[in-house]
């Protein structure tokens, strides 16, 4: 499926107020396009989050500013702050180290050296196959993606959230092959100018054909989004003066 197919997909069923993203993990940079954007010293999730707001497509490496991510994506090697659990400790996400300790280590990590870089791109643009795709949207629009994963098996989602790293949590999705619901973490919040009302779904992209299915059969089936809320479709409570006002006008009408 091209991704520009299952970005119409997208904007028929689940209408995001935002871009959805593709991301490709990088050997080569001979494959990144001219057009791609760079930029050094900022955070990976300013990255991705210009790429879908911005509808630009933005190619990231080691120059980015975030040891966690830097450290997740393979980019550099941990240091001992990081190692220690200092880092987590230190910036108020843990009570000692030996929790920052563990914090690390749920961290989804690359092999170091692997990759040089990551594209980060718009669906729509079909700059290339991604490796994994990210959808941002409200907690309604989402859990749209949590029905169309479990309605050919049924079963339940799920995900695993570190309340930081949110960045290598579609790392997680992609290693573990497994669709993930995202929290989008403080740093993203932060520094990604990602909003209170925001969640996002992450998938390996061999799903889309199956999320894009199964989106079209439960929407068909009455489970759609916007969702329609009984609200519209019942009788409501009137003032007294209307009730008699309405009595009035259907007895003229007769």
């Amino acid at each position: 499926m091209k991704p520009s197919d299952f970005a119409k997909i997208l904007e028929r069923y689940i209408k995001p107020t935002t871009f959805p993203i593709g991301f490709k993990l990088v050997e080569d940079e001979e494959i990144i396009p001219e057009k791609a954007r760079r930029f050094s010293d900022i955070t990976i999730c300013q990255a991705y989050n210009m790429a879908r707001r911005y509808r630009w497509t933005v190619y990231f490496d080691g120059s980015t500013s975030c040891p966690i991510g830097l450290v997740a994506y393979g980019f550099s090697k941990p240091d001992e702050l990081y190692e220690s659990g200092e880092l987590a400790h230190h910036a108020g996400y843990a009570s000692s180290r030996e929790a920052g300790m563990k914090c690390e280590k749920e961290v989804a990590k690359l092999e170091h050296g692997k990759y040089r870089g990551v594209l980060v791109f718009p669906l729509e643009r079909d700059e290339t196959i991604p490796d994994f795709a990210v959808v941002y949207g409200n907690p309604a629009q989402i859990l749209r993606f949590v029905h169309a994963i479990i309605y050919d098996e049924g079963g339940a989602l799920t995900t695993k959230i570190l309340g930081r790293a949110s960045c290598s949590e579609f790392l997680d999705a992609y290693l573990s092959d497994e669709p993930r619901f995202i929290l989008p973490c403080y740093g993203d919040r932060i520094f990604g100018l990602t909003q209170d009302d925001e969640v996002a779904f992450v998938f390996p992209w061999h799903f889309a054909e199956k999320i894009s299915r199964n989106l079209e059969a439960t929407h068909r089936r009455g489970i759609r989004y916007p969702v329609p809320v009984t609200a519209l479709r019942i009788r409501v409570i009137l003032p007294e003066s209307y009730e008699e006002s309405l009595k009035n006008m259907r007895k003229l009408d007769q």
